[in-house]
């Protein structure tokens, strides 16, 4: 089996330089087109030889249209309703808005990313899945949203620390925000001065961590998420989707609850995902 394996590998190494080997052949063909022996060397020549020149064209040809093909290949597109199991987690990929989703009980919960200062600024843009949550459920808490995140937390013993809150830190709202599922929001992103918006690994991952302790306590049995940090804080939208599905299987492991988890990607993004690192799972 590891000599097969290893013939594979080294059969796909050899497909993915195949195209560069065709062109480079292509060129060496055209150069020798030009050449001519007869009473000597002689380069270039002014008429090539029209046989070996249309030879080159062919094969620089077919190494360009080999490299197109092998690159289609390597890119998968993103289907609708792509669903993948590991231990007692069921996850699924669904094209579309978070704050559409209709399927609501009270056993399941929305999950929005914030930033470590939970301040208004998020729940205000529309292309944030905070702010198109709370634009279509609960436009008339908009107004008093940072106060209203600050007392609740302050009555959980959350304090900040510099106007920021500490990076994964979950609050799971009041019955107030519900619609029949519970809101939940993950500080995923930490805001500093004049730097913006960031992340990394390590708080995605504790995101998700705390995010599966805090269900621990509750009747939870379906989370609803958006792709973590895809957009202000600048991780590639590929890598955001890989990231998250690693760290939900890996924490899943430690909290054997049977659950269902949808990860939403918006119309205008799915394109831009290459879904072919799923197949890893």
């Amino acid at each position: 089996m590891e000599l097969i394996d290893e013939g594979k590998k080294v059969l796909g190494q050899a497909l993915e330089k195949a195209p560069l080997f065709v062109m480079f052949l292509g060129t060496l063909t055209l150069l020798f087109a030009f050449t001519t022996y007869v009473d000597g060397f002689h380069f270039p020549q002014k008429t090539p030889n029209w046989i070996i020149f249309s030879s080159g064209v062919i094969l620089i040809i077919a190494g360009v249209i080999l490299h197109l093909v092998l690159r289609d290949k390597k890119i998968k597109k993103l289907i609708d309703g792509t669903t993948v199991k590991f231990n007692s987690t069921t996850l699924t990929i669904k094209i579309g808005d978070i704050q559409n989703e209709n399927c609501v009980s009270k056993d399941s919960a929305f999950v929005l990313p914030a930033n470590t200062s939970f301040a208004d600024d998020c729940v205000t843009d529309i292309n944030s899945a905070l702010g198109s949550f709370f634009n279509k459920h609960h436009t008339e808490k908009i107004p008093s949203f940072a106060s209203n995140i600050q007392r609740i937390l302050e009555g959980k013993g959350i304090y900040a620390d510099g106007g920021n809150y500490a990076p994964a830190t979950v609050l799971i709202l009041p019955e107030e925000y519900s619609i029949q599922s519970k809101v939940i929001l993950i500080a995923s992103s930490v805001r500093s001065s004049g730097k913006g918006f960031n992340t990394t690994p390590s708080i995605i991952s504790n995101s998700i961590y705390n995010l599966f302790e805090a269900k621990a306590g509750l009747r939870i049995r379906k989370f609803y998420i958006p792709i973590i940090e895809s957009g202000h804080a600048g991780l590639e939208i590929t890598e955001a989707l890989n990231l998250m599905i690693l760290c939900i299987k890996f924490h899943s492991k430690q909290f054997h609850h049977p659950s269902e988890i949808t990860i939403f990607v918006r119309e205008k993004d799915k394109n831009k995902i290459n879904a072919s690192f799923l197949n890893c799972f």
